[in-house]
């Protein structure tokens, strides 16, 4: 093709007819100048086909994450109102004073036990670090995941907090042997019967009037208060998140 234009220019210059030559070439320039202008067209489109799938992607990357999370706040508020429920039952089992030190002090570890909420983030992550996040076009949508993980923080570091004074409040008694450590199934397991023969036994929790038995009492309290608050944080996470769960729902099943 080049070639063919070459000659038609040769040609017309050969034959002294410069007028019709520079019309020519002027020509020539504008179709070559149309052709990148189509070139560019078709690469544009091209581009914006990619990113408008590589966005759709990321809506449903962003809906798995949070449903992962929806799920695993579901499990773990189960787990907050387990531990709700045993610390009223040990409250009333101390009360009844007919339980054994090691039931009561094992059932209480039970209820101390929790797994940590750590959101799924790595969808946001990675789209923030690479600098993607203009690829979402919805704008609202855009605007409430950065809202929903700048309150998700807030609400993480309250989830954290009290779990550390759940943590803090378990074994803050002055004299571990007396409240009974060795009792914990797996202490006295790894002790050992000869070892355990020579610590302190004390059955303070016949004795209301006992310093152990008010601080017993009063942490089961402390624990039901932390986890009912554990729930309404989790609450909280999920209202957060509801409206943002909508919009990502529609936006990926769009598609």
């Amino acid at each position: 093709m080049i070639k063919l234009f070459r000659n038609i220019r040769q040609n017309l210059l050969n034959e002294g007819k410069t007028t019709k030559y520079f019309k020519y070439a002027i020509g020539e320039i504008v179709l070559v100048v149309i052709g990148i202008l189509i070139a560019l067209q078709i690469n544009n489109w091209n581009e914006n086909r990619k990113n408008r799938v590589t966005e759709s992607e990321y809506y449903c990357k962003f809906l798995a994450d949070f449903e992962l999370d929806r799920q695993n706040i579901e499990e773990l508020y189960k787990e907050s109102e387990y531990k709700i429920e045993t610390s009223k039952r040990l409250l009333l089992d101390l009360n009844k004073k007919d339980k054994d030190k090691s039931y009561l002090l094992n059932t209480y570890l039970q209820a101390l036990r929790t797994n940590e909420f750590v959101p799924s983030k790595v969808t946001f992550t990675e789209i923030t670090s690479s600098g993607k996040l203009n690829l979402l076009t919805n704008d609202a949508l855009k605007n409430n995941l950065i809202r929903y993980y700048v309150e998700l923080d807030k609400l993480l570091y309250q989830l954290e907090i009290n779990r550390s004074k759940s943590l803090e409040k378990a074994f803050s008694y002055d004299d571990v042997l007396l409240f009974g450590m060795q009792n914990f199934d797996y202490v006295n397991n790894s002790l050992g019967t000869e070892i355990l023969e020579t610590l302190p036994v004390y059955n303070w929790q016949f004795d209301s009037e006992s310093s152990y038995y008010k601080q017993f009492q009063n942490d089961l309290v402390f624990f039901v208060t932390m986890s009912e608050r554990e729930k309404q944080h989790f609450n909280n996470i999920l209202k957060a998140m509801e409206t943002t769960f909508n919009q990502l729902k529609k936006e990926c099943n769009s598609d």
